[in-house]
């Protein structure tokens, strides 16, 4: 015969092991539950990290485009000072060449092939007498304006036709200087 010490013992633990069972059962289920809510917050906030980062990125990646323009900008600017320094210098180099015998021959050839009676010259003041002998030499009638603008080479004006030709040093030294300007580019900064 069982004892009711022995019933009793069977009873209880009977009772511990479906409150065992029972507590195992709900124990997996909050480590579930536990383990949801974890792996949800960790999605949100690697999304919000991600979403953070990239955000940053396009940012930053802004950032560097505008100072990449800005560097090229400021690159551009210092290289053309020194283009234009290069420029200034050449035009400095005009009033020597005025003085030279290869300009009064060059001069004295443009007279002889561009102006015409009742032409306009303009010249600066230093070639005045220059050219003032050489229409005499050559016998043509036209007026001479002092322009205090022009160092050497001279502008003609053809009011019969209302056109005008510049032959100024200025003017030459400017078109030849756009023309070379990217070669004397690449001799001062190699590119």
């Amino acid at each position: 015969m069982v004892s009711f010490e022995d019933l009793l013992n069977y009873s209880l633990n009977e009772e511990k092991n479906k409150i065992t069972e029972e507590f195992k059962k709900i124990l997996s289920e909050m480590n579930q539950i536990i383990d949801e809510a974890y792996a949800e917050v960790y999605r949100e906030y690697s999304a919000k990290i991600t979403d953070l980062v990239n955000k940053n990125n396009d940012r930053i990646r802004g950032e560097i485009a505008k100072m990449e323009i800005e560097n090229k900008r400021l690159i551009s600017k210092e290289m053309d000072y020194w283009i234009e320094n290069v420029k200034e210098n050449a035009k400095k180099s005009l009033y020597e060449f005025v003085k030279t015998d290869n300009y009064k021959k060059g001069l004295e050839s443009i007279i002889s092939r561009e102006v015409s009676d009742g032409s306009i010259i303009y010249c600066s003041p230093s070639d005045q007498k220059s050219i003032s002998d050489i229409i005499k030499k050559k016998k043509i009638s036209c007026k001479i304006v002092v322009d205090e603008k022009i160092v050497g080479g001279i502008k003609i004006y053809y009011p019969d036709k209302s056109l005008s030709k510049d032959f100024t040093l200025e003017t030459i030294l400017n078109q030849v200087f756009d023309d070379i300007r990217d070669k004397i580019a690449q001799i001062l900064f190699g590119e």
